[in-house]
């Protein structure tokens, strides 16, 4: 087991405890999303292929920060709008940071949208969700024309959902074999 794996196992392990610190305490601390951010720019470094056009050290370094950019873009849109936490943005960039580019955005897409299927389906069980919707794009409107507005997060933990991203991309491209 060798390339991509070793990052995936790693973003799966950091996940794991964001996933659990998340879903007991709320929060996930800056040591677990900034160490893990920290420590995958040497990794990628370290382990990236020596030979061929493109490879070696710089390409590890700059596939891994390219991860954690293109990875948490969208979710510090998501932070602006007050649909995410701050934990939830550095943990996705860390997913990023140790996945890489491509591995990283496919984990960080399957997470939200196993997010997101969970909320359609809770809010269409217990019957809010049209009254959600409304609620959202009138927060939205408010909060693009500059008015003022409460707090909209909710109490929805992202960790799990991000573990799951992580564990599904590993197990669509040959888990641990």
């Amino acid at each position: 087991m060798g390339g991509p794996h070793v990052f995936q196992l790693a973003t799966v392990a950091v996940a794991s405890v964001a996933a659990a610190l998340d879903w007991r305490t709320g929060r996930i601390p800056n040591w677990l999303t900034l160490g893990a951010i920290v420590a995958a720019v040497p990794l990628h470094a370290w382990l990236s292929p020596s030979t061929g056009p493109d490879q070696g050290p710089l390409a590890g370094i700059k596939w891994s920060l390219l991860g954690a950019v293109a990875c948490a873009l969208p979710t510090v849109v998501a932070f602006w709008f007050g649909w995410m936490a701050g934990g939830d943005v550095k943990l996705v960039a860390a997913m990023g940071a140790l996945s890489g580019l491509s591995l990283g955005l496919e984990a960080v897409f399957l997470a939200f949208f196993c997010a997101a299927a969970f909320l359609v389906l809770r809010l269409a069980w217990t019957g809010e969700f049209f009254r959600t919707v409304s609620d959202q794009v009138t927060m939205t409107v408010g909060r693009a024309v500059g008015r003022t507005r409460a707090d909209a997060r909710s109490n929805l933990r992202f960790g799990p959902f991000a573990l799951t991203g992580a564990a599904l991309s590993l197990v669509l491209h040959g888990g641990l074999a």
